[in-house]
């Protein structure tokens, strides 16, 4: 095949430029973050599995598809790519995919069996199998033991990484490197009473989803770093809260080992419980598990969406994953947007959990006097779910994470929503100015209950808060809206935000409360108000609207 020649071709140019000016990477990271102690230098043989990725070309048609696909107003909408037609508009170009298949293969590294390495199919991504000792070779780095000063968790980083010039720049980045993972959305506030008890009944009134109940498409949640579910707390939340998913079968998908946690029992079982019928997957990626080498589960869990079939692959994710922009490179960002656009054009609805400190970061500050972004609900491409709190009337939960992002731009489909919001909100409710970037992507989308959901964990029922309580329970109500135009031969719902702006009068609009400051951040964060607002988004699923509306798209 001609790329092989060309590989070929390419070998004694490559290898004599190896040893060559490098090109350091992801420098915009903050290493280490305050919150990872450095033990020791990773031991050389210890397994590591690498993802490199490629760089890719025609992203802004992608984008373009996208929007067409996602905007009910489009003669495209609803015409979702197949995951071929997704990998083969955004394939890298020969020369990049050779390039870095013949660095590969300098160390030892290659696709086929017995090399190491595997791809999705376009070789946008490539996962290879191999030992510290090689990855300090290929990436000119250092890794270490890092241990989490609260958190049983260890993992390696390293504290910088290279690449040969002209390696670089066929090359978005090399994972696992330099980035840590945020445990801001796994540590609940479980406190031992509570006043406004929520359960799946009191959510299906509130949103009025009564005892619908679907049978089509598949909907699924992710956990990362060692979290998964116990199945005898699943029986019995079932059991005692929702009779109906008696015996339901939920398929894991990756290793569902370490420590069980209430972060993933919480998904699992509102996420069964709210979209009710529907076929549920628990996507499990641990970042160290035993004997399994050390990888970035996000990011594997982004591989696995783009090597599974449109026949397999769940429509609506729930994520309850997330930290602030600051932590993570541009070029990651940039890069995992792409895969969010991929995932997009394919028709799958992807749904993050804001954050649960209102504007700060994940230790209640805000660095530099600056309300903190948030990374990946903050993002253009996904659903940003934000959180509520009590009933008649719900307010706006103070912990609810939302701002603007000091990374993205505002979107066209939320221009008109974030203007209203600041032409109408009056100024003393606004903060300063400074805070905050006023032309940046507006986050939440929209929200749900985040405060006192009844989880089951070692067989008692504790009350747990969080945003990682609102989106499996918005996802749940999407998944049910999937289910009306999948059983009437359409297709589903795929990227939400172009639907949702369009249609504001679907939600159930918050215009009480407000969300919490913290060190650093002045003496207020943002209010709820008439509409979109930077707490709670839009508002909360009112079902019976959004089914109508969505019964009446093409």
């Amino acid at each position: 095949p001609p790329h092989l020649l060309f590989l070929l071709f390419l070998l004694p140019v490559a290898a004599a430029a190896s040893g060559g000016p490098r090109i350091p990477r992801e420098v915009d990271v903050q290493v280490p973050r305050e919150d990872w102690l450095r033990r020791h230098r990773a031991p050389a043989e210890e397994k590591i599995e690498l993802i490199i990725a490629v760089k890719q070309t025609n992203t802004l048609l992608l984008e373009e598809a996208v929007l067409a696909v996602s905007d009910p107003d489009s003669a495209a909408y609803g015409q979702h790519l197949t995951l071929g037609e997704v990998n083969e508009l955004v394939a890298p170009a020969d020369e990049s995919v050779s390039t870095v298949l013949n660095y590969l293969g300098e160390h030892g590294l290659g696709l086929g069996e017995g090399k190491g390495c595997e791809s999705t199919s376009n070789h946008d991504l490539i996962k290879c199998l191999t030992t510290v000792e090689v990855a300090e070779t290929l990436l000119d780095a250092k890794y270490h033991v890092y241990k989490h000063q609260k958190a049983n968790l260890t993992l390696l980083r390293a504290s910088s990484y290279s690449l040969p010039r002209h390696i670089s720049s066929h090359v978005d980045f090399v994972s696992p490197t330099v980035r840590f993972p945020t445990l801001q959305l796994l540590r609940k506030k479980e406190n031992g009473s509570s006043n406004h008890e929520v359960t799946p009944d009191s959510l299906r009134s509130l949103y009025n989803l009564g005892d619908t109940r679907g049978s089509n498409g598949k909907q699924s949640c992710t956990a990362f770093l060692e979290q998964f579910y116990r199945q005898s707390d699943l029986d019995q939340f079932w059991k005692s809260f929702y009779p109906k998913a008696q015996g339901q079968a939920i398929k894991v998908v990756g290793p569902n080992s370490g420590a069980p946690g209430v972060e993933a029992s919480l998904d699992i079982q509102y996420i069964t419980a709210v979209g009710g019928g529907i076929d549920t997957e628990f996507w499990s990626f641990a970042g160290r598990a035993p004997d399994n080498p050390e990888n970035e589960p996000f990011l594997k869990w982004i591989y696995t969406v783009g090597n599974t079939s449109d026949s397999d692959v769940p429509k609506v994710f729930s994520t309850s994953y997330g930290e602030p922009e600051h932590t993570v490179s541009m070029d990651y960002m940039q890069r995992i947007n792409v895969e969010f656009q991929k995932a997009a054009a394919r028709g799958i609805s992807l749904l993050f959990a804001t954050g649960d400190y209102g504007v700060a970061d994940d230790s209640g500050n805000c660095p530099g006097n600056r309300f903190q972004g948030q990374w990946p609900a903050g993002s253009p491409w996904v659903t940003g779910v934000g959180g509520t709190t009590g009933s008649e009337p719900e307010e706006a939960w103070s912990g609810s994470a939302g701002g603007f992002s000091d990374v993205w731009d505002r979107p066209e489909y939320q221009t008109g929503a974030v203007s209203n919001y600041f032409s109408t909100i009056k100024k003393r409710f606004l903060p300063d100015a400074s805070f905050y970037n006023q032309t940046g992507a507006g986050f939440p989308d929209v929200a749900a209950q985040a405060t006192d959901f009844q989880v089951v964990d070692l067989g008692m029922a504790i009350p747990v808060d969080g945003t990682s309580c609102a989106c499996p329970t918005f996802s749940g109500v999407v998944s049910l809206l999937n289910d009306i135009r999948l059983g009437a031969g359409k297709s589903s719902l795929g990227f939400l935000n172009p639907l949702f702006y369009k249609n504001p009068g679907a939600f159930m609009d918050i215009i009480d409360g407000s969300n919490e400051a913290g060190d650093g951040c002045g003496p207020q964060g943002f209010s709820a108000s008439k509409g979109w607002d930077p707490v709670t988004g839009l508002g909360t699923p009112n079902y019976k609207k959004l089914a109508a509306i969505i019964s009446n798209l093409q």
